[in-house]
């Protein structure tokens, strides 16, 4: 109950996620600093070239950075510098700037324009997070790192520019790859498009690289090995997507929220089935799990109210609490769905599921089992229909014998 609890508290939000410990808050150092003549900005001097800027305005509209203060010069947007200002719109960065440091925009929902200098090398941790008036962003020739889920909640991106000098990164119509091709890092939430075919080249998708677009129907993932977490959660138009054969695992709620989600096709190659995989998928009504899955984990089918009956093979050995058979009401207890059904054999990890969890089963009367009773049963019709016309032939010769 306790895992439940926590798995639907992170899903009250499409874009809301565990933080990590902040880099500088992972050791204790010794820093300088001070502030700037007109107090709008304070600077951090880590002593090692590093000079950070914070905001001290958490009300300001269009920011100026500084490239220095005191003879210092500013080479970092610090740590939340910016977090949580609602009205900020505008930001203009020196061309001294090298670093935007973790959650340097989060939250920064009205955010609508930032120019990114050439000299900017990294974008840290959710440094754009929940930028949801944001459109287009630009990666600068010199950016060597993007750090995870550093545009996570930006629900108005229409496309991602890459300069053409940079050795590390492309576009290709506004979706995000590595320089070689190989990896699609971000597919832009609000780019329009109803189908989108991955390139061939494109070997792996990044973890939540489609999450929250609002347009897409039709995927073809193409040639695709390797899918990190929660790729397409809350892709809320998806209705039809094949996982390429390779993949091996789904990790995480990879299609939670997925509320047009129809058909999908599993790849023969598939293993393991993640937490809340298809959270929420309220169109799904029906999917194949292949003989090669061996473990579906918690709430991989919660609440998916139109799926009626699941086809569980005994492969399967490990199966999570409240993997299929319930939904939520808003109450504590989680409930069950009442037409629910599970297919599975006698003495299968399934089977101990749904007897655990009081989910109704066929108790192992299968589709083969049923055609075996039927072959028994016509056999034994023939017998007793031979039976009988041997006995209605010694009566029928009695008589003649008697007469």
């Amino acid at each position: 109950m306790k895992k439940l609890k926590k798995f639907l508290s992170g899903l009250l939000s499409c874009c809301l996620f565990l933080l990590p410990v902040p880099a500088h808050a992972e050791e204790v150092i010794q820093t300088s600093g001070g502030y700037s003549s007109d107090g709008l900005w304070y600077y951090n001097d880590y002593g090692d070239g590093t000079v950070s800027v914070v905001c001290q305005d958490s009300t300001i509209e269009e920011a100026v950075v500084p490239s220095q203060i005191d003879g210092h010069v500013i080479t970092m947007v610090e740590l939340d510098c910016f977090k949580d200002n609602t009205r900020l719109r505008k930001v203009t960065l020196p061309d001294t700037i090298t670093v935007l440091e973790d959650y340097a925009f989060y939250l920064c929902s009205g955010l609508e324009e930032i120019n990114i200098p050439a000299s900017v090398e990294k974008f840290g941790f959710q440094t754009f997070y929940g930028c949801s008036s944001l459109k287009e962003i630009s990666v600068p020739a010199g950016l060597t790192e993007i750090e995870g889920y550093t545009f996570d909640g930006c629900t108005a991106l229409e496309a991602v520019h890459v300069s053409q000098k940079n050795q590390n990164y492309k576009d290709e119509d506004g979706v995000l790859f590595t320089k070689d091709g190989t990896e699609l890092i971000v597919y832009p939430a609000a780019k329009t498009g109803t189908s989108y075919t991955v390139p061939a080249s494109c070997k792996k998708l990044e973890g939540y690289a489609f999450m929250a677009n609002s347009y897409l129907e039709d995927l073809d993932l193409g040639s695709v090995t390797e899918m990190g977490e929660d790729i397409f959660y809350c892709c809320t138009a998806l209705q039809h997507i094949t996982i390429p054969e390779g993949i091996t695992t789904l990790t995480g709620s990879v299609f939670g929220g997925c509320t047009a989600l129809k058909q999908i096709t599993l790849p023969e190659s598939l293993e393991v089935i993640g937490s809340g995989c298809f959270y929420n998928c309220i169109a799904l009504e029906e999917i194949t799990i292949p003989a090669s899955v061996t473990a579906i984990h918690e709430n991989a089918f919660f609440n998916c109210p139109s799926l009626t009956r699941i086809t569980v093979p005994a492969t399967v050995k490990e199966i999570g609490d409240y993997a299929f058979g319930f939904y939520s009401d808003g109450s504590e207890t989680p409930k069950h769905l009442p037409e629910f059904e599970i297919d599975a054999e006698n003495g299968t990890a399934a089977f101990a599921y749904a007897a655990a969890f009081s989910v109704k089963c066929t108790g192992g009367v299968t589709q083969g089992i049923i055609f075996v009773y039927i072959m028994i049963g016509i056999v034994v019709l023939v017998i007793l229909a031979v039976i009988g016309l041997i006995i209605m032939q010694k009566r029928i010769r009695k008589r003649h014998e008697l007469s």
